[in-house]
């Protein structure tokens, strides 16, 4: 063999393993975009309820509710509920579990016995689970992501006392690291839940070190691939044409906390979620469930599109989690939504592909009787075929957002402000009003799109990530300006 031909074969040789790398380098590039059923398919069209169960001793101190017959009964008076949300951890408590036996730390024992029921009362959640899925449906569990840290503000005796035996526990095996333990710990029973829960609702993340957050997931979806995750991380409000957040002002005629609060929507804004968390803003910021803005400037982006992305690796879909009275799971708190308005958010999501979930009131281990009532009904009209129709959306009397109206001599008269929404832009706006025409700018002044009528939606993907100007012209002649930021 001559020298040129040996060297022919190590550069054939060559170029064939740099060909190679270069393959598996856009076949890993490739991998980003992940082109399979999203995670949360099965929630694509489906309407649920929350069923909330205590975890840990105070499980057991309830442990006399009938809480299977409480399952049982949704399984038997609500059938075209799709999905049920229940409990890992207990409600807004992370330090509170609702099975006791954990293959890698004897909880009771080694920790405190308050954070776990008995062993005789860890079956009421695998019961439980056990009565939801035998019916076909979906089930997603609790998860509060702050762990036994989370223990502060004004606390029992009980519970100062597992802030102790917690950090004790983290010292003597893990060197302190709290992060590593509660990742071992949760590891654990999500272990044990592997094979019946469907997805996890994961709250209170942003309470985790910053650091930590992305290795509580990767934990989740190291130990149970197939679950769909909502992390309750941060939220996307509605924004006007400056860039600045809409705020409702009145709800109504008759609204009289002054209290002024900012509309969310529902977009995947975290790499981790596979379905949105939903939450609206919270109720004690003034902003009722119920509210009309959600309806008027939220629900249309869902309507418009049920899936949204972060990043453009995979798809969420977007889902609504709302509670049907005044405050969170207090059965004496007024309820806020009648019937016809009930029904007309669930459609909404469902008409929509998208979902939706009433966090209902459990007393006793039961629905409580009045949500139960708007429930069958609800229930009772998803079943026929073709579907009743529902009541229209119409603004309330006397709602308006922040400096959109104006009250001369107690009576309300609305200048019905144009505005533009979501802002940031991701495929595409939406306007608050028609429009005759519009037109794209970039920040040199150039033209880039024209719309020469009004639309449902007006696309905008092709535009590259930057800031753009629309120009809109009204049908009475006005011109508005927006500045975007895509």
């Amino acid at each position: 063999m001559t020298k040129k031909i040996y060297l022919a074969i190590i550069f054939l040789l060559f170029f064939t393993s740099f060909i190679e790398a270069q393959d598996n380098l856009t076949n890993s590039a490739n991998l980003k975009l992940d082109n399979s059923e999203p995670k949360a398919a099965f929630l694509s069209g489906s309407w649920g309820i929350r069923f909330n169960l205590n975890g840990g001793y105070k499980l057991d101190a309830t442990s006399n509710y009938d809480w299977v017959a409480g399952a049982q009964q949704i399984v038997d008076n609500l059938p075209a509920v799709g999905h049920i949300i229940t409990n890992f951890t207990h409600p807004a408590h992370g330090y509170f579990y609702t099975l006791r036996d954990n293959p890698y730390v004897d909880v009771a024992n080694e920790i405190h016995p308050a954070m776990v029921p008995s062993l005789e009362n860890e079956k009421i959640i695998l019961d439980i689970i056990n009565v939801f899925k035998n019916s076909g449906k979906k089930v997603i569990l609790y998860l509060n992501a702050g762990g036994p840290s989370k223990i502060q503000g004004n606390v029992d005796d009980t519970e100062a006392e597992i802030s102790l035996a917690w950090e004790k526990y983290c010292n003597d095996n893990f060197d302190g690291d709290k992060g590593l333990g509660w990742r071992t710990l949760a590891k654990g029973y999500i272990e044990r839940f592997k094979g019946l829960a469907d997805g996890y609702w994961i709250d209170n993340l942003s309470s985790l070190p910053e650091d930590e957050v992305g290795d509580f997931i990767a934990m989740i979806r190291e130990t149970d691939s197939n679950v769909a995750i909502a992390s309750n991380l941060d939220k996307s409000y509605v924004e006007n044409e400056s860039g600045t957040r809409i705020l409702v002002d009145s709800d109504g005629i008759n609204d009289t906390d002054p209290t002024d609060y900012k509309v969310f929507f529902l977009e995947a804004n975290d790499p981790y979620m596979d379905f949105t968390a939903g939450h609206p803003t919270p109720l004690g910021q003034g902003a009722p469930p119920n509210s009309w803005a959600y309806e008027e400037f939220s629900f249309p982006l869902i309507t418009e599109n049920p899936w949204s992305s972060y990043d453009g690796s995979k798809q969420a879909l977007k889902h609504y989690f709302v509670p049907i009275r005044e405050r969170w799971s207090v059965a004496s708190a007024d309820l806020v939504f009648e019937t016809e308005q009930a029904y007309r958010f669930v459609r909404t999501f469902t008409d929509a592909k998208a979902t939706m979930t009433w966090s209902t009131t459990i007393t006793d281990g039961f629905i409580s009787a009045d949500e139960m009532t708007i429930m069958q009904e609800i229930n009772d009209r998803m079943i026929q075929t073709p579907k009743p129709d529902y009541e229209p959306y119409a603004r309330p009397k006397g709602a308006y957002l922040v400096g959109e109206t104006l009250s001369v001599n107690t009576n309300i008269k609305e200048i019905n402000k144009l505005v533009l929404f979501p802002n940031m832009v991701k495929e595409s706006f939406k306007l608050s009003k028609e429009i005759s025409s519009a037109i794209v700018y970039n920040q040199k002044g150039q033209k880039i799109l024209e719309f020469k009528n009004n639309q449902i939606s007006f696309d905008v993907s092709t535009l590259k990530k930057g800031v753009y100007f629309v120009k809109t012209l009204a049908k009475n002649g006005e011109n508005h300006v927006f500045k975007i930021l895509k």
